[in-house]
C-alpha cells in the first residue's frame, strides 16, 4: 500500500521503478473466444459480422473488427456444446455480436435458435445485439418464446442530428421507445454508445446522459468511433471533413460516462474497440489494445485529485499503483501535472 496526504507530493509514487513495457492482455482472436464475466454471467461469443443490417452506416466494417467473414452454424455447435458442458452450474449466454440478429429473415432466425438452442442446459440463454428499428412486440415475443434473456440496442447515440449524420435511420425517439420495449417486456437491457460520431457535441454527450439517467439500462458498451479503412467515414477523414477523438478526449468521455453509471446502477460491460482490429487497417480515432485501462485510471487520478482538494488522505493498493505506472508512467505523469495544477 502506498498512502498519500492532501499535501503529498507522490514521492514514494516518484520512487516507485517504471515498467521497462507496457504490459497489455494479448489480443483474443474472436475465432477462439475467451470467456467473459459480465455480471456473474458467463458469455461465450458469437460473430454475424453485419448480417441483418439494414444499411452499411458510414463507420462500420464489423468483418474487420471481427476477423469473421459470416456465421458458419455447423462449426460454431460442437464449441457451444463444449461450452455449455464445462460449466453446467453456471449461468452462461450464447451471445450474437456484430450485426443486427431481429432484422435476419425469420427462417435464419429460427435455424439459429433450433440449432443453439438444442445446447441450451437450465442455466443457459442468449444474449442478441440488434438494431432499434427492428425491435417490436412480435419479434420480443418471439425472443421470449426462444429464450433471449438480454438484448444490446446499437444505439450508438441518442441525439437526431448525430443519428442522421451517421445515416443510422432513425431519430432519438424511435431509439428510445425500443429501449422501453425490450425493458417493458422484461428482458435485461443493453445499450452500445459511440462518442465522437460526426456532429457530436457537448450537447449531445448531454442527451446521452440524461436519457441513460431515465433509461437505466441494466448494461452499456462505449466504442469511441475510429476510422476504419475502406468505410465511407474513411474517404471522409482523408478529405478533412471529420476529425475524430484524440485519445484523452475519449478517455476522458468514457470516464464521465463511468461515473454516471455507477451513480445510476448500469453495469459497464465494454469501453473500447475490440483489439481485434489490426492495427494497419485504422486511418485514425482513440484506438487502443488498453483503452479500458486507461479509462479506470483517468478515474482513479480523478478520485485523487478530488482527495487532495478536500484535503483527505487516499490509500493506493498495488492494483492501483499499477494502473499510474504501467505504460511508462502515462497517468503518473497525468496526475502529477494535474496536482501541480491545482496548486
Amino acid at each position: 500500500m502506498t498512502q498519500y496526504s492532501s499535501t503529498a507530493n507522490l514521492t514514494e509514487l516518484r520512487k516507485a521503478p517504471l515498467p521497462q513495457h507496457s504490459r497489455t492482455p494479448t489480443p483474443q482472436h474472436p475465432n477462439t473466444p475467451a470467456l467473459q464475466m459480465s455480471h456473474r454471467n458467463l458469455i461465450y461469443p458469437i460473430f454475424l459480422p453485419m448480417q441483418g443490417c439494414p444499411h452499411r452506416c458510414i463507420y462500420c466494417d464489423q468483418r474487420k473488427i471481427s476477423a469473421t467473414i459470416s456465421l458458419d452454424v455447423e462449426a460454431e455447435l460442437p464449441k457451444v456444446a463444449r461450452f455449455i458442458a464445462n460449466h453446467p452450474d453456471d449461468d452462461k449466454q450464447i451471445a450474437f455480436y456484430g450485426g443486427s440478429f431481429t432484422a435476419l429473415s425469420p427462417e435464419f432466425r429460427l435455424h439459429i435458435f433450433t440449432s443453439f438452442g438444442n445446447l441450451l442446459d437450465a442455466n443457459s440463454s442468449f444474449r442478441i445485439s440488434t438494431h432499434p428499428l427492428y425491435i417490436d412486440a412480435d419479434i420480443l415475443a418471439e425472443c421470449r418464446a426462444n429464450r433471449v434473456s438480454c438484448l444490446e440496442l446499437g444505439i450508438q447515440d441518442f441525439d437526431s442530428e448525430v443519428l442522421k449524420e451517421s445515416k443510422r435511420g432513425y431519430d432519438c425517439q424511435a431509439a428510445v421507445k425500443a429501449c422501453h420495449l425490450v425493458k417493458e417486456h422484461g428482458f435485461t437491457l443493453g445499450v452500445q454508445l459511440m462518442p465522437g460520431l460526426p456532429g457530436s457535441s457537448t450537447s449531445s454527450i448531454t442527451t446521452n446522459m440524461q436519457l441513460l439517467r431515465e433509461l437505466k439500462p441494466d448494461y452499456l458498451r462505449l466504442y469511441p468511433l475510429i476510422v476504419i479503412s475502406g468505410t465511407p467515414l474513411a474517404e471522409t477523414f482523408k478529405a478533412g471533413e471529420y476529425t475524430p477523438l484524440k485519445l484523452d478526449e475519449a478517455v476522458s468521455i468514457c470516464a464521465d460516462y463511468a461515473l454516471l453509471a455507477n451513480e445510476v446502477g448500469i453495469t459497464i460491460i465494454k469501453q473500447g474497440i475490440p483489439s481485434n482490429l489490426p492495427p494497419h487497417e485504422v486511418l485514425g480515432g482513440p484506438f487502443h489494445p488498453a483503452f479500458g485501462e486507461f479509462v479506470m485510471a483517468e478515474l482513479l487520478v480523478r478520485r485523487i485529485i478530488l482527495a487532495s482538494t478536500q484535503k483527505r488522505e487516499i490509500i493506493l493498493d498495488k492494483k492501483q499503483q499499477a494502473l499510474l505506472l504501467a505504460h511508462r508512467g502515462k497517468y503518473k505523469a497525468i496526475l502529477e501535472q494535474r496536482l501541480a495544477d491545482c496548486l
